[in-house]
């Protein structure tokens, strides 16, 4: 049995929750794009999240920020269950040790 990562958040996301956090997530990956930045940051918690795995405290804090973003123009059946999630990953990123 493979062992639990010592670095991830418990942050169990619903269907509804898991669609959102993807466009988010995506809907960043396009921003950086678009902006002449870099996506890959973005690559591994969409992976993640494609696959249902855990995610880590930075994988945490970038769905974060990109749900910030993307909820100011998230269609309206996203809004609530995006709001939700915000919520909890704006919790638990406040509630994750620090990095020394």
């Amino acid at each position: 049995m493979p062992s639990r990562r010592t670095d991830a958040i418990d942050l169990t996301l619903s269907r509804e929750e898991a669609w959102v956090a993807h466009a988010a997530l995506l809907d960043a990956c396009e921003r950086a794009v678009d902006d002449g930045g870099d996506a890959s940051p973005y690559r591994r918690p969409l992976a993640h999240i494609e696959r249902g795995d855990e995610l880590d405290a930075d994988g945490t804090a970038l769905l974060r920020d990109a749900l910030v973003d993307y909820l100011g123009d998230a269609p309206v059946r996203d809004r609530a269950p995006g709001r939700a999630l915000l919520r909890r990953t704006d919790d638990a990123v406040d509630s994750a040790p620090r990095r020394a």
